[in-house]
């Protein structure tokens, strides 16, 4: 199972099309928090490897409104991650990639970051929205961010004025109604299945009934 697959399959996210709107930021960002169980030779990536994932590339929204790397060193002891070699992580293979899942709390930040991209009616999940996941349960990663004084809500705040001096990357209609489609497709499909199911058998009472009566 890819990477992608499985962080959204178990994640608990509502539509199969999260993956497919996370940013480059975001997408780099956890390409670093692979890299980051891998420097360990972890098999699972963590809360805190998220957020140190979140804190390597410069000027995204999620470094800028949590001083991430200006706090790295603070946040990694905070969350027990070991400080980095003076030389950068190579980047892993595809093979090597795929042997490293996420863990029980990292896909549930992943899912909080959806539920937070949609709060804000945004189609992107960008790198402020996994940080603000990461902060809607307790865990090392929440609790490292909550000692720089940056708590869910004004993560929040703080997110909202960094989109209006750095807007989204723009977004094609036809991405927007596709999204849009399959979300509530998946979401009201299984009520409406169920709705007919129970009509079928409600009207094939009655049926029944009456023919009963009839005799």
């Amino acid at each position: 199972m890819g990477l992608w697959a499985e962080l959204v399959i178990g994640s608990g996210t509502s539509h199969p099309s999260a993956s497919e709107r996370l940013t480059e930021a975001s997408r780099r960002a956890i390409d670093f928090a692979q890299q980051e169980a891998r420097h360990r030779d972890e098999m699972m990536i963590t809360a805190s490897d998220l957020l140190a994932g979140l804190g390597v590339d410069e000027n995204t929204r999620a470094e800028r409104i949590g001083s991430l790397k200006a706090n790295a060193f603070y946040l990694r002891w905070l969350t027990g991650l070991p400080a980095l070699p003076a030389h950068e992580i190579p980047h892993a293979s595809i093979a090597e990639v795929s042997r490293v899942e996420f863990d029980a709390e990292s896909k549930r930040a992943f899912a909080f970051a959806v539920l937070e991209a949609d709060r804000d009616r945004e189609y992107w999940i960008d790198t402020d929205h996994l940080l603000r996941g990461l902060l809607r349960f307790p865990n090392k990663a929440h609790f490292a961010v909550l000692k720089t004084e940056l708590d869910l809500d004004a993560a929040r705040a703080a997110s909202q004025l960094d989109r209006e001096g750095f807007p989204s990357q723009p977004l094609s209609n036809g991405k927007v109604v596709k999204y849009l489609v399959r979300k509530y497709v998946t979401l009201l499909a299984p009520p409406i299945l169920s709705l007919a199911c129970y009509l079928y058998i409600l009207m094939q009472g009655i049926g029944l009934t009456t023919s009963s009566l009839a005799h």
